[in-house]
């Protein structure tokens, strides 16, 4: 998008939240939203139906959302607002369920690496969170110099200024010092780059796993928990932290699929629950394993 035309959306946004109410904002923001995705729709090919593993238990391809990018578009209008999830009539519309595991972590002085996917909005997790007054923030690939600017911008609003909301590859000693210092970072999953490992998961299928997030915790002697962000609808949300990984399986001797499999565990009810929240990328990470030949 050309950059005045998004600085402009910015502030236009950012004025109209500030005047109406939340549910006056989304049906305006549907209104915007239809308009972008109509006028896309004729100049993009539709995608592929997704056809998912055994482990999912569907056994027909699910045909991709149409409104796909109008959600899209929605939920990039929450993105503008950082600096607002945290106000009284933002702050209900996103419960945390598993909150008790961060608080007792935080208690007891230990870092968490918060596990995601590419599953539903996931790239509003950091934001949440923050509103609730937990500074997250994620490690991603790239280098931090190609941050785009209305990233840069909307990391100017959030709350814990202080903190960056990303950190690059190249920022990893940062990376480090932010979650010693007791804070949650966010690390995918799903993601094809760096050493992969293949975690077991039910019905004869693996999920191939980047294996950052475990061995961030077992060098640090951090806890590790999955996080999933669900969109429920109508700028309705619930994120859902799992239970930390035991301890015993995040020692310099242990096995990796271990605790791979444990953040399985607890992220795949949420994937099966809602299916066309999973991303492509995330349903091509799992797959069918090969019959043992005799």
């Amino acid at each position: 998008m050309n950059p005045m035309i998004d600085a402009v959306r910015f502030w236009s946004i950012r004025r109209l939240e500030r005047a109406l109410s939340v549910n006056a904002l989304y049906h305006w923001s549907i209104l915007s939203a239809n308009l972008r995705s109509a006028f896309h729709r004729p100049f993009r090919k539709s995608p592929p139906p997704i056809v998912f593993p055994p482990c999912f238990e569907i056994p027909t391809p699910i045909a991709a959302d149409r409104l796909e990018r109008r959600h899209l578009y929605l939920n990039r209008v929450i993105e503008q607002l950082p600096d607002r999830l945290g106000t009284e009539k933002w702050i209900v519309r996103c419960e945390i369920r598993g909150l008790e595991f961060l608080q007792r972590a935080k208690r007891n002085g230990k870092p968490v690496v918060l596990a995601f996917c590419h599953f539903g909005p996931y790239w509003l997790l950091r934001f949440w969170l923050r509103a609730h007054g937990i500074p997250a923030a994620t490690l991603r690939s790239g280098l931090a110099e190609t941050r785009a600017e209305h990233r840069r911008r909307t990391d100017r609003l959030s709350p814990f200024p202080e903190w960056p909301t990303a950190f690059y590859k190249d920022q990893l000693a940062d990376a480090v010092k932010f979650l010693l210092a007791g804070n949650p970072l966010l690390v995918a999953l799903d993601y094809r780059a760096g050493k992969q490992i293949e975690v077991p998961v039910e019905n004869n299928c693996t999920f191939r796993m980047a294996a950052g997030a475990i061995r961030l915790a077992i060098k640090h002697d951090a806890e590790l928990m999955s996080c999933v962000l669900i969109d429920k609808g109508e700028w309705r949300y619930r994120i859902e932290i799992g239970k930390p990984a035991p301890r015993e399986m995040l020692t310099p001797d242990s096995d990796w699929t271990l605790a791979g499999r444990h953040l399985m565990n607890e992220l795949l009810p949420h994937y099966r629950k809602y299916p066309k929240q999973c991303s492509r990328a995330l349903v091509e990470s799992f797959r069918e394993r090969c019959a043992t030949r005799v």
